[in-house]
């Protein structure tokens, strides 16, 4: 008798996963939270708090989608709209107006050569820096066990009023997948390094900053750890996606343009932040998994943001970057010396505001 009594403590052991959070404590969370958003303060990789906060945020999106779909796109999406189209009337009248491009069809970066400048910037910070795959944000042991019964939990909660919104199913996603199409991973998925990169993204001139030189002052925080520095940039570039005027933040004015395919009015600032956000799922995913979340994306932002050909392209060249990044750092390719005739020439079509060496 003593033996099964020790054997079923055991297992409730096992089942807690030593986690000093119960399962109550956690559901409390989840009934505290009311919908609300969560700000970590820190990096904190597993977040039993944080992961009861989203699972309920998560359960808004279904309504606003639906609002949204009804209601027309959101309002900075109008906004950029219409200065693009201002800037192209302006350029008519003028006669300052350049040969067409074709949106959507315009290949906006050669990712070779943007793995070639990646690739020398890794060999210049070596040997006081190594780079490192790192850890993704995964849910914790007690969000884990709670996706496997929590939407009937929920439902039941909705049914009898106590919750407002109908519980949306989350399919055991996983939570930086989620963040990613929300938009949320600066809210759930800090790194802790993210004041000093808008800082040093700060004392740039505007228009001036480059992709692999953003790239280069995360891996510099963030120690060479490839998934944080991916995922500093990105949390830094869409800190408030939602925001009306976010394209007009002074922090954005520091990027320089990247799609390509337009006057330097269009969405710049969406451009900037799929690409690093995409570009990070592709360093930690399968390859059609990373296309798949980049096609995600884009029908995602068909409804946010309206219809835009050339931001689904540059989701799908992220998808392609952040693979052959892998790539890079798996296989330890970056070890090798870059050849003689290596390009680094990436910004396309190639001018001479282009690329910065």
């Amino acid at each position: 008798m003593r033996l099964n009594r020790v054997s079923v403590l055991a297992l409730i052991v096992l089942w807690c996963g030593f986690s000093p959070v119960s399962a109550g404590e956690f559901k409390d969370w989840l009934k505290r939270s009311n919908g609300e958003h969560y700000q970590q303060s820190g990096l904190q990789m597993v977040d039993p708090r944080g992961d009861a906060y989203l699972i309920r945020k998560l359960d808004q999106i279904p309504w606003k989608l639906l609002k949204t779909l009804v209601g027309g796109s959101y309002p900075q999406a109008e906004i950029e709209k219409e200065r693009e189209l201002e800037a192209i009337e302006t350029a008519q009248k003028t006669g300052q107006a350049e040969d067409p491009l074709k949106i959507g069809r315009t290949k906006p970066i050669h990712i070779p050569r943007l793995i070639n400048a990646i690739h020398r910037v890794i060999l210049e910070e070596y040997p006081a820096i190594t780079p490192v795959m790192g850890e993704e944000h995964k849910w914790s042991s007690e969000a884990h066990r709670y996706l496997w019964y929590g939407f009937w939990h929920r439902v039941g909660r909705f049914i009898i009023g106590k919750q407002k919104e109908f519980p949306t199913l989350l399919f055991m996603r996983s939570k930086i997948f989620l963040l990613l199409a929300c938009g949320w991973t600066s809210r759930y998925a800090v790194t802790g390094q993210e004041p000093a990169l808008e800082r040093w993204i700060m004392n740039q001139p505007d228009r001036s900053i480059q992709l692999h030189e953003l790239f280069r002052e995360s891996y510099l925080l963030n120690k060479g750890n490839m998934y944080l520095t991916m995922l500093t940039a990105e949390n830094v570039l869409a800190s408030d996606p939602y925001r009306i005027d976010r394209g007009d933040s002074p922090l954005q004015q520091k990027l320089a343009y990247i799609r390509h395919d337009s006057q330097p009015l269009g969405d710049n600032y969406g451009a900037w932040y799929h690409f690093f956000g995409i570009g990070m799922y592709g360093l930690i995913r399968a390859p059609f998994v990373a296309r798949a979340v980049a096609e995600i994306e884009s029908f995602g932002s068909l409804f946010l943001e309206g219809k835009d050909k050339q931001e689904d392209y540059i989701n799908r060249y992220g998808a392609i970057f952040g693979r052959q990044l892998n790539r890079l750092i798996e296989k330890e390719l970056w070890k090798q010396p870059l050849p003689k005739d290596a390009r680094y020439d990436y910004m396309l079509p190639l001018t001479d505001k282009s690329f910065k060496k």
